[in-house]
C-alpha cells in the first residue's frame, strides 16, 4: 500500500509513509485543510477503482484516520461511517464517544475513519484533479452510491490489514454505509450498529436533497457545476445547508432554543443560526461535493438489484443495534422500527430527545452508553472533571463567570442546558472553568459541574469581591487554560482595571456591564490600549439593549459609510416598564415595586430612576459613534425628583416615592387629556468637529403617535437617524431588559470568539 507523504498515522498502523505513485494533487484544497487533523493519512489504491452504475477512477485515494493498534491477527477493527459534510476525525465530532468504558477504547479496538469516496477532504472527489483533463472534475465527477463508499473503505481496511471487523457503525449516511457492509462483506463484519438512518432512501428524504441541491443550482456561480475554484457558489450552498439544518432539528427544538427571541443585526435569534450554519458549511464544504453526496444517498435502497426488501433485510445475520432518535424529521422512527423488526438479530433503541435528526451529534453521552452496553461494556459516562483530550486543547473556551446575580444565574442555567447543542453548533468546546461574586471565587482547572456550582462557591475561601487588587492570581491561572475568557455580569465600577489585567495575560472579556464602557475617557483608553495591544477580544453587545441588536446595528450603518445625524431611543427598559404601568394608572411607588420583584431593575433602583443607567447607555452608544463625550457631560434629569431618591434600602426608596404617587398620577393624567404619553428618552447628537457630542435623558411628554408611545411592558427601541434613513427612522425595538434576554445575548457573544478548526 502507498501513503501520501507529508502524513503521519497514529495507532501503529502497518505500513511507512512514501510518495505516492501517479502524481499528486493534495489531499484537500488550501481553505479546508484547516478543517483536517495533521494525523490525516492517504492511500493511494494501486489500480483504477470500478463504479456500481458503470465507469471507473483512474486513481483512487482514501484519507483516513485511526487509533489503537491492529492486534497481530487483523482481529479487533472498529470501523466509524461519517455522515454527509463529516470527516475521518471521528475523534473531534464524537469526542466523548472515545475512551474507556465508552463507545471505543483504543486501548482495545483499532479504529478506523475514512472520508467517503466523494468527499472534499482527501478521498477522490469532485475536487480532485480529472488525470484525463488536469482539472478539477468538480460536475464532471462520475456518479457514485453507497456501495461504491463502502467498497472504497474495504480496499483501505484490507490494506491495513484487517482480517475482522467487531463492528461497524454510522449515524444518518454513515448508518447507511454500515448496513451496506454486512450486505457486501458478512464475512468480515461481526455487528452492526445503525444510528439515526434507514434502508432505504425514501421519497421524503429524497424531495429534501432535491429542494437544497435546485437552491445550489439557482446560485449565478453554479455555472452547470463548473464554477471556478475560486468563485464557487458559495449562497447557494449556505442556502442549501440552512435548508437542511431544518430538517436536522425539530420544530420543539427551535423553539425552546430560539422562540421569537432577536439577536444579531435586526434577526431574529433563528435566522442568525441558520446563517451562520451556512456560512460554516461554505468556509469547509464544496459545492459539487454537496451534489454528488446527497445523490448517492437517493441511491440509496439495499433492496436494490438484490430483491425484496424485507428479505434483504432478513438475510442481515450480524447482530445489530438499530437507535431511533424520537423527534427525527428527516429519517423517521418508523424506518429503524420497521428495520429492528427485520433483521433477525436486532435490538431496537430511542433516544429520546427534542434536539431531531442532530442528537446523534448532541446527546453523546448517552448515545455512548447505548453502544458501550450493546457492545459489552459498563457505558460509564465520563465524570464531570475528566478533560476531553485534544479536542479542549484545540477548541476550548475556558470561562470565568464574574457576578452570580439573576444574569449570571441565568447564564450558567443556559450553559448548562445548552452546552452540548452549542459544543456542535460553534464547533467549540465550553468549559466553565470559575465562578465569583462579591464574597469570593472558585476555579478549578478541570472545570466545574453546573449542577453544583453554588455549593463550589459557597465552600471557596472568603476573599471579597474581585478587583484591580486580588485579580492577578486568578487571573494568572486563567490565563494558562485554553481560550481563557472573563465573562463580567456585574455592575462593578472597578472592573475596567481588571479588564487591562486581563487582556494583558491574553485573556479575551465577554460584558454586559456599562461602567467600563462610561469610564472617563483617559481610564478607557487605557482599556482599550491594552486590548490591542494584546490582540484580544472585547465583546460587549450585551451592554445596551440586553439581547437587542443595538450595538450591532449602529457598526454596520457606520461600516456601510452612513453618517449618523441623530439617536433617540428609551435605553432602559426598567424606566420604561414604570412609565407604562404609569399610563396604566399603577402609583409609581408600586410600578417599581413590582418591577424589583420582577428583577428588572438594576441592583441599586436609584440608578434607574435617576436616569443614570440610561445616561452610560448613552455615552455607550455616542463612543461608539466616534464621539468624546464623559458621563458628566450627559445632560440627566431623573424621573422624578432628586430628593425622593433618598439613600437607605428598598423600602426607605418606596416609601419615599409614595408620598410622590398623587403628583406623578396627576401629571400623567394631565398628559393623557393632552393626548400625549409620559416615556423617558435618550437623545444623542454631534455637536460639531473634534468628535463632541451632545447627550440628554430624561422624561418626556411625546405624541400618541411616537414610537416611544407605542412601547409596552419592558419595551426599549432605539431610533437612528442617518443620511439614507433622514425620512424614516431606523428602528430597533423589543424586550430591553430579562436576566434570561441578557444571558442569551452573552452566549452568542461568547460563542463567536475565535478558536481553532475541526471538521465537523
Amino acid at each position: 500500500m502507498a501513503h501520501e507523504s507529508g502524513q503521519r498515522v497514529v495507532g501503529g498502523t502497518s505500513g511507512a509513509a512514501a510518495p505516492a505513485a501517479g502524481g499528486a494533487d493534495p489531499p484537500v484544497g488550501r481553505a479546508r485543510a484547516a478543517f483536517v487533523s495533521l494525523d490525516t493519512r492517504t492511500y493511494l489504491h494501486p489500480t483504477s477503482f470500478p463504479l456500481e452504475l458503470g465507469g471507473e477512477l483512474a486513481e483512487l485515494r482514501v484519507a483516513y484516520r485511526t487509533w489503537g493498534n491492529l492486534d497481530p491477527d487483523g482481529g479487533n477493527a472498529v470501523v466509524i461511517c461519517h455522515a454527509l459534510t463529516g470527516s475521518a476525525d471521528a475523534d473531534r465530532w464524537w469526542t466523548r464517544m472515545f475512551g474507556a468504558g465508552r463507545a471505543f477504547d483504543p486501548a482495545v479496538d483499532f479504529i478506523v475513519c475514512a472520508n467517503i469516496l466523494g468527499s472534499c477532504y482527501g478521498t477522490t472527489g469532485p475536487t480532485s484533479i480529472d488525470p484525463a483533463t488536469g482539472q478539477p472534475y468538480l460536475g464532471r465527477f462520475p456518479a457514485i452510491t453507497i456501495r461504491d463508499m463502502v467498497q472504497a473503505q474495504h480496499v483501505l481496511v484490507a490494506a491495513l490489514g484487517v482480517r475482522r471487523i467487531r463492528t461497524v457503525i454510522g449515524g444518518s449516511l454513515g448508518g447507511m454505509q454500515a448496513l451496506e457492509w454486512a450486505l457486501l462483506h458478512p464475512e468480515l463484519v461481526e455487528s452492526l450498529i445503525l444510528v439515526a438512518s434507514t434502508a432505504r432512501h425514501s421519497a421524503w428524504a429524497i424531495g429534501l436533497s432535491e429542494a437544497q441541491r435546485q437552491t445550489l443550482f439557482a446560485d449565478p456561480r453554479w455555472h452547470d457545476g463548473q464554477y471556478s475554484p475560486d468563485a464557487p457558489p458559495e449562497a447557494g450552498l449556505a442556502a442549501a445547508r440552512m435548508q437542511a439544518m431544518l430538517s436536522y432539528r425539530s420544530a420543539p427544538s427551535f423553539e425552546e432554543r430560539f422562540g421569537r427571541r432577536a439577536q444579531g443585526e435586526g434577526l431574529f435569534a433563528v435566522e442568525s443560526y441558520l446563517r451562520h450554519q451556512g456560512k460554516q458549511l461554505v468556509d469547509r464544504f464544496d459545492p459539487a461535493t454537496y451534489v454528488t453526496l446527497t445523490r448517492a444517498m437517493d441511491t440509496h435502497d439495499v433492496g436494490r438489484g438484490r430483491g425484496d426488501l424485507d428479505q434483504v433485510l432478513r438475510s442481515v445475520r450480524q447482530p445489530t443495534l438499530v437507535v431511533s432518535i424520537d423527534s427525527d424529521l428527516l429519517y423517521w422512527p418508523v424506518e429503524q422500527r420497521e428495520m429492528a423488526r427485520l433483521i433477525p438479530a436486532a435490538r431496537f433503541a430511542v433516544l429520546d430527545s427534542p434536539h431531531g435528526h442532530d442528537a446523534f451529534l448532541i446527546d453523546v453521552d448517552r448515545l455512548s452508553d447505548l453502544v458501550a452496553g450493546f457492545r459489552g461494556g459498563e457505558g460509564a459516562r465520563p465524570s464531570a472533571g475528566e478533560p476531553l483530550a485534544h479536542r479542549y486543547r484545540e477548541r476550548g473556551l475556558s470561562l470565568l463567570v464574574v457576578g452570580k446575580g439573576r444574569v449570571g444565574t441565568e447564564l450558567l442555567e443556559q450553559l448548562r442546558v445548552l452546552r452540548p447543542e452549542l459544543e456542535q453548533d460553534y464547533d467549540v468546546v465550553l468549559r466553565v472553568v470559575g465562578v465569583a461574586d462579591r464574597r469570593g471565587a472558585v476555579l478549578a482547572e478541570e472545570g466545574i459541574d453546573l449542577d453544583g456550582w453554588r455549593e463550589r462557591l459557597s465552600a471557596a475561601p472568603e476573599e471579597g469581591p474581585l478587583d484591580a487588587r486580588g485579580a492577578a492570581a486568578l487571573l494568572d491561572r486563567l490565563s494558562r487554560l485554553p481560550g481563557p475568557v472573563l465573562v463580567d455580569v456585574t455592575a462593578d465600577e472597578g472592573m475596567a482595571e481588571v479588564y487591562a489585567q486581563a487582556f494583558g495575560r491574553g485573556i479575551d472579556v465577554v460584558s454586559s456591564n456599562k461602567r467600563p464602557l462610561s469610564a472617563a475617557t483617559a481610564r478607557l483608553e487605557a482599556v482599550r490600549e491594552a486590548r490591542r495591544q494584546r490582540g484580544r477580544h472585547w465583546h460587549y453587545d450585551a451592554s445596551v439593549g440586553a439581547s437587542l441588536p443595538v450595538l450591532g446595528t449602529l457598526r454596520r450603518l457606520i461600516r456601510s459609510g452612513d453618517r449618523v445625524v441623530r439617536v433617540e431611543g428609551s435605553l432602559s427598559g426598567t424606566v420604561g416598564y414604570v412609565a407604562w404601568e404609569l399610563q396604566r394608572g399603577t402609583p409609581l411607588s408600586l410600578a417599581l415595586r413590582w418591577a424589583m420583584g420582577l428583577g428588572y431593575t438594576e441592583a441599586d433602583p436609584r440608578d434607574d430612576l435617576s436616569g443614570v443607567d440610561s445616561a452610560r447607555k448613552a455615552v455607550v452608544l455616542a463612543r461608539e459613534l466616534g464621539g468624546t463625550i464623559d458621563l458628566s457631560e450627559v445632560q440627566v434629569e431623573a424621573l422624578v425628583p432628586p430628593q425622593l431618591l433618598v439613600p437607605g434600602g428598598p423600602e426607605a426608596l418606596i416609601r419615599a416615592l409614595r408620598a410622590h404617587d398623587e403628583a406623578v398620577a396627576a401629571r400623567v393624567e394631565a398628559l393623557r387629556r393632552e393626548g400625549r404619553v409620559l416615556r423617558y428618552l435618550a437623545r444623542i447628537a454631534p455637536a460639531g468637529p473634534g468628535g463632541k457630542f451632545t447627550a440628554r435623558v430624561g422624561p418626556a411628554a411625546v405624541e400618541a403617535d411616537h414610537p416611544a408611545a407605542r412601547l409596552t411592558g419592558v419595551e426599549a427601541y432605539v431610533a437612528f437617524t442617518t443620511a439614507r434613513h433622514a425620512e424614516r427612522p431606523l428602528l430597533v425595538q423589543g424586550s430591553g431588559v430579562g436576566g434570561a434576554s441578557t444571558a442569551g445575548a452573552l452566549l452568542a457573544e461568547i460563542v463567536r470568539l475565535p478558536v481553532g478548526h475541526a471538521g465537523r
